[in-house]
């Protein structure tokens, strides 16, 4: 694997990979302890490649499992400690590991399970390198569980080959002035932009400077971290540029070393650019776009003034080099004119073999270009103009990206339903100039409850944050006498946005 040859040539070097709190870990620790725990993996299971389970937040050892799994050849699946302990056990159904390395705090079940004080032994042991049990090219290296139609997540699958086109992909745009460098490190390891800094950041021999979820809830803290990071690149979905905005430090004088600022993972607002460009002078602002199961990202483009006031919403930017962006017809998936809206279609070496054991969902949105690439078929309804770029529109179906995070509407009303005295259920977004701020759930009784509206709320939201992670939570619950109709006989969500 070219990463994993790269992590082997910056070994020799005294940098530092990945800061966190007052800890360092060199790229020779990283490198070392990932041999270690590789080693560990291969005498202990042999020739089984099961996919192995990662569960923990911002924990160091993390991509040290994370790329020892790949050096025995073994796909690894990241769990953030924000999941609940319902969809930590969907999960574990579906991939049925044989190891689990559980540095959440959680009970977790799996036939071998190693908690830190474990590992920290294993990682100890000194372990030659093999390169023979690297994975390949088209051996599955990580698998992403995102927001599922039918109220389970779904496994996405990435190649080596996948993360190797993507590096390929954002070269352009994240290659900084400069060897080495500071990359921002605050995405849950869950998430696919995540990738950014691990896979790119690391394989160019940059540092990660990591923020972990307790200091992004407290401001303060914060800021002391940026103001120490010595940032060069900063990757994070819009709303965090938001949250930061709102603080008049939030400017130059607090990062005076970054150069660009990329923003991904949902809808980005000219607000948004027009801001950073007047805060942050001299740095390139971009706006980008990808689904996980394209390997993070796809299009990108740098955002400029004119952009900004002269258009309703920022576009997502123009394909990368190394692979096709289409636009075809929703129904034939024949190509559209420019100009034209239509299905966004990604075709290229970045695009995922699949969802894990779930062959049909496979099926129905991925395929077989006419020569031989693979493709995947968004649901995003998008335009290419004469000049290129791709305009953004929204879901064909019932996803959105909410905080960066991919949610099927579908997947939280199957998870109402199991919370007790809900007869029915529908979820809408709430849109924002363009961007999602939330969800409101409607739901229908199967008998009366005597509460108040705020004291059902508050019931519901408890027993739903014990089935989804907190961001698929909605913000309101309503309560109908009935759900409005539409000629189909379905719930004509057209008519609840109305009251939303």
């Amino acid at each position: 694997m070219e990463f994993l040859e790269r992590l082997a040539r910056l070994a020799e070097t005294d940098r530092v990979a990945i800061r966190y709190r007052d800890v360092a870990l060199t790229f020779a620790q990283l490198d070392a302890q990932s041999d270690a725990f590789a080693a560990w993996l291969l005498e202990t299971f042999g020739e089984d490649r099961t996919p192995i389970l990662l569960w923990g937040h911002k924990d160091l050892a993390l991509p040290v499992c994370m790329f020892g799994a790949l050096k025995a050849g073994r796909a690894y699946v990241p769990v953030d400690t924000t999941f609940p302990a319902d969809r930590v056990a969907r999960i574990l159904e579906q991939v049925r590991p044989r190891l689990a390395v559980n540095l959440s705090g959680g009970a977790l079940e799996a036939p071998v399970v190693l908690d830190a004080a474990a590992l920290e032994a294993i990682l100890r042991r000194p372990a030659a390198k093999d390169r023979r049990s690297w994975v390949g090219p088209s051996d599955v290296a990580y698998m992403l569980f995102t927001s599922g139609s039918t109220g389970n997540p779904k496994g996405v699958q990435i190649t080596a080959g996948n993360i190797a086109a993507f590096c390929r992909g954002v070269e352009p745009w994240f290659r900084l002035e400069g060897d080495g460098g500071v990359f921002l490190n605050e995405i849950s390891y869950s998430f696919d932009v995540s990738v950014c800094p691990l896979y790119y950041g690391l394989g160019r021999g940059m540092t990660l400077w990591t923020v972990d979820k307790d200091t992004l809830g407290d401001t303060k803290a914060l800021f002391q971290s940026l103001e120490a990071s010595g940032l060069d690149i900063w990757v994070s979905t819009p709303s965090l540029g938001e949250i930061c905005l709102q603080s008049p430090r939030f400017r130059r004088e607090l990062l005076p070393r970054v150069q660009k600022f990329v923003f991904c993972g949902e809808v980005m607002t000219c607000r948004l650019g027009a801001e950073m460009l007047e805060r942050f002078p001299g740095a390139k602002v971009y706006n980008a776009y990808g689904p996980t199961e394209t390997t993070v990202l796809v299009t990108a483009v740098e955002i400029t003034p004119e952009m900004c006031s002269g258009r309703p919403a920022l576009p997502i930017g123009y394909g990368f080099s190394n692979l096709e962006c289409r636009i075809l017809d929703p129904e034939t998936h024949a190509p559209v004119p420019d100009g034209e809206s239509g299905e966004l279609a990604i075709v290229g070496d970045c695009v995922s073999p699949g969802y894990f054991r779930q062959p049909e969902q496979t099926a129905r949105v991925f395929f077989t270009a006419e020569d031989g690439r693979r493709g995947y078929r968004t649901g995003d309804l998008c335009r290419r103009g004469a000049d290129g770029l791709i305009d953004y529109f929204g879901r064909l179906d019932g996803q959105v990206k909410l905080n960066g995070f991919r949610v099927e509407l579908e997947d939280v009303e199957a998870n109402l339903l199991k919370v007790d005295n809900i007869a029915r259920a529908a979820v809408l977004p709430v849109t924002v100039d363009g961007t999602v701020q939330g969800l409101t759930a409607f739901i229908l009784l199967e008998k009366p409850d005597g509460m108040t509206s705020l004291q059902r709320a508050k019931a519901v939201k408890q027993a739903l944050g014990a089935l989804l992670p907190s961001y698929m939570v909605p913000r309101k619950i309503r309560c109908v006498d009935r759900f409005p109709l539409n000629p189909n006989g379905k719930i004509d969500k057209k008519a609840l946005a109305d009251l939303v």
